[in-house]
């Protein structure tokens, strides 16, 4: 079955998202470790602290990145693995996203529901019969 259009375009979405992961973790192995630096030779022990948990965030990151380039690969190649790590990675930040309203106020909310856009739709397209369909995932 051809790859429907949505799915390229959620795979580009899924590039986009790797190379900010990557970005991020370079600010963060560059920040932190300049902060730990500067915190270290000025004395500023909580600052240094601070700076050196952040490679954890790093880490992470890179391994995020990894995933993201990995779905974004599987999905161009219409692989039913990729179909569910890209399910389960958008329902996730659905969850965590609808968890965030809730925990602010007024403004949160709002920038909460617009956030939740995005995610919402793409979980709603990777349900669809005709992606199911082309992925091989049963419809029943």
């Amino acid at each position: 079955m051809e790859r429907p259009a949505g799915i390229t375009i959620i795979a580009i979405v899924y590039f986009v998202l790797g190379f900010l992961s990557l970005l991020w973790s370079g600010l963060v192995f560059g920040i932190g470790g300049l902060g730990a630096l500067f915190a270290g030779v000025f004395g500023a022990e909580t600052v240094a602290a601070a700076s050196t948990a952040r490679p954890w965030s790093g880490f992470i990151g890179i391994l995020a990145a990894i995933l993201q380039f990995a779905v974004a690969i599987g999905l161009l190649s219409m692989k039913k693995w990729a179909w569910v790590l890209a399910l389960i990675g958008v329902a996730v930040t659905v969850v965590q996203g609808i968890a965030g309203i809730f925990s602010g106020g007024a403004f949160a909310f709002m920038c909460g529901m617009l956030g939740l856009l995005l995610p919402v739709v793409i979980l709603v397209y990777l349900l669809t019969n005709k992606v199911r369909q082309a992925f091989g995932v049963g419809t029943g």
